[in-house]
Protein backbone atom coordinates (compact mmCIF):
# COMPACT_ATOMS: atom_id res chain seq x y z
CA UNK A 1 0.00 0.00 0.00
CA UNK A 2 1.52 3.80 -0.85
CA UNK A 3 2.40 5.40 1.81
CA UNK A 4 2.56 9.44 2.32
CA UNK A 5 6.42 8.67 4.08
CA UNK A 6 7.43 7.44 0.52
CA UNK A 7 6.94 10.63 -0.47
CA UNK A 8 9.76 12.03 1.50
CA UNK A 9 13.69 11.44 1.28
CA UNK A 10 14.46 8.54 4.24
CA UNK A 11 17.36 10.61 5.12
CA UNK A 12 18.73 14.15 4.52
CA UNK A 13 23.07 14.94 4.76
CA UNK A 14 23.33 17.27 7.64
CA UNK A 15 24.46 20.13 4.55
CA UNK A 16 21.06 19.67 2.46
CA UNK A 17 19.27 19.81 6.19
CA UNK A 18 20.88 23.00 6.60
CA UNK A 19 20.43 23.86 3.15
CA UNK A 20 16.74 23.29 3.20
CA UNK A 21 16.25 25.82 6.36
CA UNK A 22 18.28 28.51 4.62
CA UNK A 23 16.47 28.45 1.37
CA UNK A 24 13.12 28.23 2.83
CA UNK A 25 13.67 31.35 4.92
CA UNK A 26 15.28 33.16 1.69
CA UNK A 27 12.48 31.68 -0.62
CA UNK A 28 9.92 33.03 1.72
CA UNK A 29 11.53 36.66 1.64
CA UNK A 30 11.54 36.50 -2.73
CA UNK A 31 8.59 35.42 -3.03
CA UNK A 32 6.87 38.49 -1.06
CA UNK A 33 8.69 40.55 -3.91
CA UNK A 34 9.73 38.49 -6.98
CA UNK A 35 5.96 38.76 -8.34
CA UNK A 36 6.22 42.82 -7.80
CA UNK A 37 9.40 43.38 -8.82
CA UNK A 38 8.97 44.00 -12.58
CA UNK A 39 5.80 45.47 -11.35
CA UNK A 40 7.55 48.19 -9.65
CA UNK A 41 9.97 49.28 -12.86
CA UNK A 42 6.70 49.47 -14.38
CA UNK A 43 4.84 51.84 -11.77
CA UNK A 44 7.73 53.82 -11.98
CA UNK A 45 7.31 54.50 -15.47
CA UNK A 46 9.76 52.43 -16.96
CA UNK A 47 8.55 50.98 -20.24
CA UNK A 48 8.48 47.49 -21.32
CA UNK A 49 11.40 47.71 -23.38
CA UNK A 50 13.26 49.42 -20.96
CA UNK A 51 12.41 46.52 -18.18
CA UNK A 52 13.63 44.25 -20.94
CA UNK A 53 16.72 46.14 -20.91
CA UNK A 54 17.06 46.07 -17.72
CA UNK A 55 17.21 41.95 -17.46
CA UNK A 56 19.09 41.91 -21.13
CA UNK A 57 22.25 43.85 -19.34
CA UNK A 58 22.02 41.67 -15.86
CA UNK A 59 22.27 38.38 -18.11
CA UNK A 60 25.07 40.06 -20.17
CA UNK A 61 27.80 40.34 -17.38
CA UNK A 62 26.27 37.65 -15.68
CA UNK A 63 27.20 35.10 -18.82
CA UNK A 64 30.88 36.61 -18.98
CA UNK A 65 31.45 36.72 -15.18
CA UNK A 66 29.49 33.66 -13.71
CA UNK A 67 33.04 31.60 -14.78
CA UNK A 68 34.73 33.81 -12.35
CA UNK A 69 32.67 33.05 -9.45
CA UNK A 70 34.34 29.29 -9.94
CA UNK A 71 37.45 30.71 -8.49
CA UNK A 72 35.75 32.79 -5.83
CA UNK A 73 33.52 29.21 -4.71
CA UNK A 74 36.56 27.17 -5.35
CA UNK A 75 38.39 29.43 -2.26
CA UNK A 76 35.60 29.69 0.24
CA UNK A 77 32.98 26.87 -0.10
CA UNK A 78 29.53 26.54 -0.99
CA UNK A 79 27.84 27.68 2.05
CA UNK A 80 30.64 30.27 2.11
CA UNK A 81 29.83 31.64 -0.85
CA UNK A 82 25.80 31.77 -0.54
CA UNK A 83 26.81 33.87 2.84
CA UNK A 84 28.63 36.31 0.15
CA UNK A 85 25.82 36.09 -1.95
CA UNK A 86 22.88 37.92 0.69
CA UNK A 87 24.26 41.28 0.99
CA UNK A 88 24.53 42.09 -2.32
CA UNK A 89 21.40 40.68 -2.93
CA UNK A 90 20.23 43.35 -0.15
CA UNK A 91 22.01 45.82 -1.68
CA UNK A 92 19.96 44.98 -4.94
CA UNK A 93 16.95 45.73 -3.55
CA UNK A 94 18.06 48.42 -1.74
CA UNK A 95 19.05 50.19 -5.22
CA UNK A 96 15.78 49.50 -6.18
CA UNK A 97 14.54 51.48 -3.44
CA UNK A 98 16.09 54.29 -4.41
CA UNK A 99 15.80 54.51 -8.33
CA UNK A 100 12.25 55.87 -6.88
CA UNK A 101 14.07 58.71 -5.57
CA UNK A 102 17.74 58.96 -7.79
CA UNK A 103 16.98 57.41 -11.27
CA UNK A 104 20.98 57.00 -12.02
CA UNK A 105 20.48 53.50 -9.60
CA UNK A 106 19.35 52.03 -12.20
CA UNK A 107 22.14 51.03 -14.09
CA UNK A 108 23.49 49.94 -10.18
CA UNK A 109 21.10 47.31 -9.35
CA UNK A 110 22.07 45.18 -12.17
CA UNK A 111 25.66 45.23 -10.70
CA UNK A 112 24.75 44.08 -7.64
CA UNK A 113 22.47 41.62 -8.70
CA UNK A 114 24.42 39.96 -11.05
CA UNK A 115 27.41 39.45 -8.10
CA UNK A 116 24.01 37.64 -6.08
CA UNK A 117 23.42 35.88 -8.83
CA UNK A 118 26.68 34.63 -9.78
CA UNK A 119 27.72 33.77 -5.99
CA UNK A 120 24.96 32.08 -5.20
CA UNK A 121 23.06 30.05 -8.44
CA UNK A 122 26.26 28.03 -8.64
CA UNK A 123 27.32 27.02 -4.73
CA UNK A 124 23.34 26.32 -4.79
CA UNK A 125 23.30 23.62 -7.62
CA UNK A 126 26.82 22.70 -6.94
CA UNK A 127 26.16 22.08 -2.93
CA UNK A 128 22.93 20.18 -3.56
CA UNK A 129 24.50 18.08 -6.37
CA UNK A 130 27.57 17.31 -4.35
CA UNK A 131 26.11 16.56 -1.32
CA UNK A 132 22.41 14.95 -2.27
CA UNK A 133 21.93 11.25 -2.23
CA UNK A 134 21.93 9.46 -5.65
CA UNK A 135 19.01 7.24 -5.05
CA UNK A 136 16.53 10.07 -3.60
CA UNK A 137 17.62 12.68 -5.52
CA UNK A 138 14.27 13.08 -7.19
CA UNK A 139 12.49 13.12 -3.03
CA UNK A 140 15.39 15.75 -2.09
CA UNK A 141 14.96 17.91 -4.80
CA UNK A 142 10.60 17.77 -4.96
CA UNK A 143 10.69 18.05 -0.85
CA UNK A 144 13.48 21.67 -1.14
CA UNK A 145 10.28 22.17 -4.09
CA UNK A 146 7.71 21.61 -1.59
CA UNK A 147 9.06 23.62 1.23
CA UNK A 148 9.47 26.48 -0.93
CA UNK A 149 5.94 26.43 -2.31
CA UNK A 150 4.21 26.20 1.37
CA UNK A 151 6.48 28.72 2.67
CA UNK A 152 5.74 30.99 -0.78
CA UNK A 153 2.31 30.41 -0.95
CA UNK A 154 1.39 33.37 1.43
CA UNK A 155 4.25 35.27 0.19
CA UNK A 156 2.87 36.89 -2.74
CA UNK A 157 -0.50 37.46 -0.77
CA UNK A 158 1.40 39.44 2.02
CA UNK A 159 3.76 41.20 -0.16
CA UNK A 160 0.71 42.24 -2.17
CA UNK A 161 -0.90 43.29 0.86
CA UNK A 162 2.52 45.52 2.14
CA UNK A 163 2.63 47.19 -0.94
CA UNK A 164 -1.15 47.93 -1.32
CA UNK A 165 -0.88 49.14 1.84
CA UNK A 166 2.37 50.86 3.03
CA UNK A 167 4.33 50.60 -1.04
CA UNK A 168 7.43 49.00 -2.16
CA UNK A 169 9.87 50.35 -0.21
CA UNK A 170 8.57 48.86 3.13
CA UNK A 171 8.36 45.59 1.44
CA UNK A 172 12.42 46.48 0.46
CA UNK A 173 13.04 47.22 3.72
CA UNK A 174 11.11 44.06 5.49
CA UNK A 175 12.72 41.58 2.39
CA UNK A 176 16.23 42.85 3.28
CA UNK A 177 15.70 41.94 6.85
CA UNK A 178 14.51 38.37 6.27
CA UNK A 179 17.09 37.70 3.99
CA UNK A 180 20.03 38.50 6.20
CA UNK A 181 18.33 35.54 8.85
CA UNK A 182 18.30 33.37 6.10
CA UNK A 183 22.24 33.05 6.09
CA UNK A 184 22.34 31.59 9.73
CA UNK A 185 21.41 27.71 9.66
CA UNK A 186 24.40 27.54 6.86
CA UNK A 187 26.98 27.93 9.79
CA UNK A 188 25.30 25.79 12.66
CA UNK A 189 28.57 23.32 11.68
CA UNK A 190 31.57 24.12 9.67
CA UNK A 191 31.46 23.65 5.88
CA UNK A 192 33.39 20.55 4.73
CA UNK A 193 35.14 21.88 1.41
CA UNK A 194 37.59 20.39 -1.14
CA UNK A 195 38.94 23.06 -3.73
CA UNK A 196 39.81 21.97 -7.26
CA UNK A 197 41.24 23.07 -10.23
CA UNK A 198 38.98 25.39 -12.54
CA UNK A 199 39.95 27.79 -15.43
CA UNK A 200 38.08 30.25 -16.54
CA UNK A 201 38.76 29.50 -20.52
CA UNK A 202 37.70 25.88 -20.15
CA UNK A 203 33.96 26.81 -18.69
CA UNK A 204 33.27 28.44 -22.48
CA UNK A 205 35.53 25.29 -24.02
CA UNK A 206 32.86 23.28 -21.86
CA UNK A 207 29.68 25.02 -22.88
CA UNK A 208 30.50 24.90 -26.42
CA UNK A 209 31.87 21.31 -26.89
CA UNK A 210 30.08 18.89 -28.63
CA UNK A 211 29.54 16.46 -26.26
CA UNK A 212 27.68 18.74 -23.87
CA UNK A 213 25.14 20.06 -27.33
CA UNK A 214 22.39 18.18 -26.35
CA UNK A 215 22.47 19.49 -22.76
CA UNK A 216 23.07 23.36 -23.24
CA UNK A 217 19.82 23.42 -25.92
CA UNK A 218 17.78 21.94 -23.09
CA UNK A 219 19.38 24.46 -20.61
CA UNK A 220 18.52 27.19 -23.40
CA UNK A 221 15.05 25.94 -22.89
CA UNK A 222 15.05 27.48 -19.19
CA UNK A 223 14.77 30.95 -21.28
CA UNK A 224 10.90 30.54 -20.74
CA UNK A 225 11.41 31.26 -17.04
CA UNK A 226 12.19 35.33 -17.94
CA UNK A 227 8.77 35.69 -19.71
CA UNK A 228 7.33 34.20 -16.62
CA UNK A 229 9.53 35.98 -14.33
CA UNK A 230 9.40 39.01 -15.84
CA UNK A 231 6.33 39.82 -18.45
CA UNK A 232 3.81 37.40 -17.44
CA UNK A 233 3.27 39.53 -14.07
CA UNK A 234 3.51 42.58 -16.11
CA UNK A 235 0.29 41.07 -18.47
CA UNK A 236 -1.98 39.72 -15.06
CA UNK A 237 -1.65 42.75 -13.78
CA UNK A 238 -3.27 44.70 -16.76
CA UNK A 239 -5.43 42.22 -15.83
CA UNK A 240 -5.92 42.62 -12.48
CA UNK A 241 -5.24 45.80 -11.19
CA UNK A 242 -5.07 45.03 -7.76
CA UNK A 243 -1.63 43.85 -5.88
CA UNK A 244 -3.27 42.14 -2.75
CA UNK A 245 -5.73 40.38 -5.22
CA UNK A 246 -2.64 39.67 -7.58
CA UNK A 247 -0.48 38.09 -4.76
CA UNK A 248 -3.62 36.18 -3.24
CA UNK A 249 -4.30 34.42 -6.91
CA UNK A 250 -0.37 33.67 -6.98
CA UNK A 251 -0.76 32.58 -3.48
CA UNK A 252 -4.09 29.83 -4.08
CA UNK A 253 -2.28 28.61 -7.20
CA UNK A 254 1.19 28.04 -5.40
CA UNK A 255 -1.29 25.68 -2.77
CA UNK A 256 -3.13 23.79 -4.88
CA UNK A 257 0.01 23.02 -6.88
CA UNK A 258 2.29 21.63 -3.89
CA UNK A 259 -0.11 17.86 -3.52
CA UNK A 260 0.82 17.06 -7.79
CA UNK A 261 4.64 18.34 -6.38
CA UNK A 262 5.15 15.21 -3.78
CA UNK A 263 4.15 12.80 -6.28
CA UNK A 264 6.38 14.06 -9.18
CA UNK A 265 9.69 13.60 -6.94
CA UNK A 266 8.86 9.97 -5.96
CA UNK A 267 7.97 8.87 -9.34
CA UNK A 268 11.53 10.67 -10.30
CA UNK A 269 13.09 8.03 -7.65
CA UNK A 270 10.93 4.95 -8.85
CA UNK A 271 12.23 5.48 -12.46
CA UNK A 272 8.87 7.35 -13.57
CA UNK A 273 10.78 11.15 -14.15
CA UNK A 274 11.74 10.48 -18.02
CA UNK A 275 7.76 9.44 -18.56
CA UNK A 276 6.35 12.26 -16.36
CA UNK A 277 8.49 15.19 -18.05
CA UNK A 278 7.42 13.93 -21.40
CA UNK A 279 3.64 14.02 -20.47
CA UNK A 280 3.98 17.50 -18.89
CA UNK A 281 5.79 19.23 -21.89
CA UNK A 282 2.80 19.08 -24.40
CA UNK A 283 0.42 20.70 -21.42
CA UNK A 284 2.36 22.90 -20.21
CA UNK A 285 3.58 24.48 -24.09
CA UNK A 286 -0.34 24.50 -24.39
CA UNK A 287 -0.61 26.48 -21.24
CA UNK A 288 1.87 29.24 -23.02
CA UNK A 289 0.04 29.39 -25.85
CA UNK A 290 -3.60 30.46 -24.57
CA UNK A 291 -2.05 32.61 -21.88
CA UNK A 292 -2.51 35.24 -24.03
CA UNK A 293 -6.39 35.33 -24.50
CA UNK A 294 -6.79 35.43 -20.89
CA UNK A 295 -8.98 38.50 -19.59
CA UNK A 296 -10.18 37.23 -16.18
CA UNK A 297 -9.11 36.90 -12.74
CA UNK A 298 -10.91 33.16 -12.96
CA UNK A 299 -8.31 32.54 -16.30
CA UNK A 300 -5.70 34.08 -15.08
CA UNK A 301 -5.58 31.01 -11.45
CA UNK A 302 -6.43 28.34 -13.67
CA UNK A 303 -3.28 29.25 -15.85
CA UNK A 304 -1.23 29.67 -12.69
CA UNK A 305 -2.17 26.52 -11.24
CA UNK A 306 -2.20 24.24 -13.90
CA UNK A 307 1.01 25.57 -15.55
CA UNK A 308 2.74 25.41 -12.30
CA UNK A 309 1.57 21.68 -12.04
CA UNK A 310 3.02 21.04 -15.26
CA UNK A 311 6.08 22.84 -14.58
CA UNK A 312 7.45 20.77 -11.63
CA UNK A 313 6.54 17.93 -13.96
CA UNK A 314 8.82 18.95 -15.61
CA UNK A 315 11.68 20.32 -13.29
CA UNK A 316 11.68 18.27 -10.50
CA UNK A 317 12.81 15.19 -13.56
CA UNK A 318 15.10 18.01 -15.10
CA UNK A 319 16.90 19.31 -12.28
CA UNK A 320 17.20 14.99 -10.49
CA UNK A 321 18.95 14.26 -13.43
CA UNK A 322 20.98 17.53 -13.95
CA UNK A 323 22.50 17.06 -10.06
CA UNK A 324 23.45 13.18 -11.19
CA UNK A 325 25.04 14.80 -14.42
CA UNK A 326 26.85 16.83 -12.21
CA UNK A 327 28.60 14.29 -9.95
CA UNK A 328 30.20 12.77 -13.31
CA UNK A 329 32.07 15.99 -14.67
CA UNK A 330 32.56 18.17 -11.14
CA UNK A 331 29.85 19.77 -9.23
CA UNK A 332 30.95 22.71 -9.65
CA UNK A 333 32.04 23.18 -13.23
CA UNK A 334 28.81 21.87 -14.65
CA UNK A 335 26.92 24.05 -12.08
CA UNK A 336 28.37 27.29 -14.27
CA UNK A 337 28.04 25.45 -17.51
CA UNK A 338 24.27 24.85 -16.34
CA UNK A 339 23.68 28.60 -15.30
CA UNK A 340 26.04 29.74 -18.53
CA UNK A 341 23.36 27.54 -20.93
CA UNK A 342 20.45 28.98 -19.10
CA UNK A 343 21.70 32.78 -19.44
CA UNK A 344 21.84 31.64 -23.44
CA UNK A 345 17.76 30.95 -23.46
CA UNK A 346 17.05 33.83 -21.00
CA UNK A 347 19.53 37.20 -22.92
CA UNK A 348 18.01 35.17 -26.53
CA UNK A 349 14.34 35.39 -25.72
CA UNK A 350 14.50 38.81 -23.91
CA UNK A 351 16.11 40.48 -27.18
CA UNK A 352 13.32 38.88 -29.13
CA UNK A 353 10.64 40.27 -26.57
CA UNK A 354 12.88 43.89 -26.89
CA UNK A 355 12.80 44.05 -30.34
CA UNK A 356 8.65 42.77 -30.58
CA UNK A 357 7.55 45.34 -28.23
CA UNK A 358 10.11 48.03 -29.40
CA UNK A 359 8.34 47.89 -33.05
CA UNK A 360 4.78 47.24 -32.23
CA UNK A 361 2.93 48.69 -29.24
CA UNK A 362 1.96 46.12 -26.40
CA UNK A 363 -1.33 45.07 -28.28
CA UNK A 364 -3.22 41.41 -27.94
CA UNK A 365 -0.83 39.84 -30.81
CA UNK A 366 2.14 40.74 -29.37
CA UNK A 367 1.62 39.65 -26.09
CA UNK A 368 0.60 36.21 -27.68
CA UNK A 369 3.37 36.35 -29.75
CA UNK A 370 5.92 36.34 -26.94
CA UNK A 371 3.98 33.62 -25.12
CA UNK A 372 3.80 31.07 -28.18
CA UNK A 373 7.60 32.05 -27.96
CA UNK A 374 8.19 31.14 -24.64
CA UNK A 375 6.17 27.74 -25.08
CA UNK A 376 8.30 27.30 -27.94
CA UNK A 377 11.45 27.62 -26.08
CA UNK A 378 9.57 24.91 -23.12
CA UNK A 379 9.68 22.22 -25.82
CA UNK A 380 13.72 21.99 -25.97
CA UNK A 381 13.42 20.51 -22.79
CA UNK A 382 12.50 17.16 -24.95
CA UNK A 383 16.06 16.72 -25.14
CA UNK A 384 16.28 15.65 -21.79
CA UNK A 385 12.47 13.06 -22.05
CA UNK A 386 14.24 10.78 -24.14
Amino acid sequence: MFKIKKLFPSFLKREIGEFYIAVSIQTFALSMISLFEPLYLYKLKFSIPQILVFFISVYLIFFFVVPLSGKIINRFGFEHSIFFSIPFCILYFLSLYLISFYSFFIFIAPIFLVVYKMLYWPSYHANFAKYGIKEELGKEVGALKIIGLIVGVIGPFIGGLIIAFFGFNILFIIVACILFVSIIPLFTTKEKFIAQKFSYKNCFKRLFSKKNKKAMWKFIGIGEELVDLVLWPIFIFLIIKNYSILGGVISLSILISIFATFYIGYSFDNGKGKKILRKSLMPYFIFWIIRGFIKTISGVFIIELFARIFRSGIFIPLTAHTYKTANQYGTLKYAIFFEQALTIGKTSIALIAFLLFSIFSAGFWIWATIFFIAGLYSLLYYVDSK
